[in-house]
């Protein structure tokens, strides 16, 4: 199943031409992230407090598509891909809601771990609450791209 949350571009968030600059996609990437999590039954807020984890950025991709303007309304789709015992991988897509234009489109994969750093197991219930948006084969993901 895929995650849908929504956003609308802030005019600080743009540049002098009134174009999202590149980095604030990486934010909307985390919006849906954190959605999705609190979707799950998990707010990243309380899995940081109660378990003492932390799930910290290893790896980032955007493939930037089409360009998003002050005031624009953005869909976010996210889903996980590559779930493993210590990390996971949560993919996004992101497209402008009146037109359904796909704006921006990457990956986000995340690995666990607790204060000190050193990477622990996700708990076995959080993956479970979460394995719903897993969505292997959806578009824009390597499974789909090495089959096509």
């Amino acid at each position: 199943m895929i995650h849908v949350t929504e956003v609308r571009a802030r005019y600080a968030e743009t540049d002098v031409g009134g174009v999202v600059y590149h980095s604030n996609y990486l934010y909307w990437f985390e919006i849906g992230r954190t959605e999705l999590m609190r979707d799950s039954g998990y707010r990243y807020a309380d899995f940081e407090r109660e378990r003492g984890l932390l799930l910290t950025v290893a790896e980032t991709h955007l493939e930037y598509k089409s360009p998003v303007r002050y005031d624009d309304a953005v869909r976010v789709e996210s889903w996980l891909d590559d779930v493993r015992r210590v990390g996971f991988t949560v993919r996004h897509r992101l497209y402008l809601k009146e037109t359904g234009v796909l704006v921006c489109r990457g990956f986000i994969r995340l690995a666990c771990v607790d204060r000190g750093g050193k990477v622990r197991p996700i708990p076995v219930e959080v993956m479970a609450a979460m394995e719903k948006w897993v969505e292997p084969k959806a578009e824009g993901t390597a499974t789909a791209r090495a089959s096509s």
